[in-house]
C-alpha cells in the first residue's frame, strides 16, 4: 500500500471580523475622539497544506476579495461609510498537529499574513487610498477525517494588521485627511479538505 501523499487541498465558507481603530487626521492635525470601524466580512476561502515532517504541515491560504465598508465612529460618527476597500489576503503558516490520530485533530499554528489592497472607493473621504498591509498570524483548529482522503475542519486564525488610508475631505474644502488604521482580523473558516 503506497504511503499517503504530503499535499492537501481545502476550501470552506470564512468569517471575517475586524477588531478597528484608527488614529485620524485632518489637515494635518489630530481630530479628537475620531474613530473608524470596518465591517465584517464572509468569504470563500481555499488554499493547500505540505506535510513536510510528522505532525508539521506548511499552509498557504487564501480567499476571494471580499469589500468592506470604513465607517466613521466617535466624532467622526456622522460621516458615515468613509470609503470601501476590496483586498486579497494570503497567509502563510507553518502548523503542529497536536493528536495526529483519533476522532478529533487538533492543531495549533503561525504564520505571517500580506493583505494586498485591490481596490479602495470613495465616500466621505475622496482620493481614497488604503495602503497593503503585513502582519503576523496566530491560528488553531482542528479536523475531523471523514474517510482516507475527506476531512472536515474548522479554523481560526488571529490577524495583527496595520494600515494607512489617506485621501482629502469635501466637507472641509478639500484638506488633506490621513489615518492610521488597526484592523486586527479574526478569520474563522469552515469547510473539507482533500488529500491526494
Amino acid at each position: 500500500m503506497s504511503a499517503p501523499s504530503p499535499w492537501r487541498i481545502y476550501a470552506g465558507a470564512a468569517h471575517i471580523g475586524f477588531s478597528t481603530s484608527a488614529e485620524v487626521r485632518a489637515g494635518g492635525q489630530l481630530v479628537p475622539g475620531a474613530d473608524a470601524r470596518a465591517d465584517s466580512n464572509n468569504s470563500l476561502a481555499f488554499g493547500a497544506i505540505y506535510d513536510f515532517h510528522p505532525g508539521w504541515s506548511a499552509e498557504i491560504a487564501l480567499g476571494l476579495p471580499p469589500t468592506t465598508a470604513l465607517k466613521g465612529t466617535g466624532t467622526l460618527a456622522g460621516a458615515g461609510t468613509l470609503g470601501k476597500v476590496k483586498y486579497g489576503p494570503a497567509v502563510l503558516s507553518v502548523r503542529r498537529q497536536l493528536w495526529e490520530d483519533g476522532p478529533v485533530r487538533p492543531y495549533i499554528g503561525a504564520g505571517i499574513n500580506y493583505t494586498l489592497v485591490l481596490e479602495s472607493r470613495d465616500g466621505f473621504v475622496s482620493n481614497l487610498d488604503v495602503k497593503n498591509g503585513v502582519g503576523p498570524v496566530l491560528q488553531a483548529g482542528f479536523e475531523v477525517p471523514i474517510d482516507a482522503r475527506w476531512s472536515f475542519f474548522v479554523d481560526a486564525k488571529k490577524i495583527w494588521l496595520k494600515t494607512t488610508a489617506t485621501g482629502t475631505l469635501p466637507a472641509l474644502g478639500g484638506a488633506p485627511a490621513h489615518a492610521k488604521v488597526r484592523l486586527d482580523p479574526l478569520v474563522v473558516t469552515a469547510g473539507v479538505s482533500y488529500r491526494f
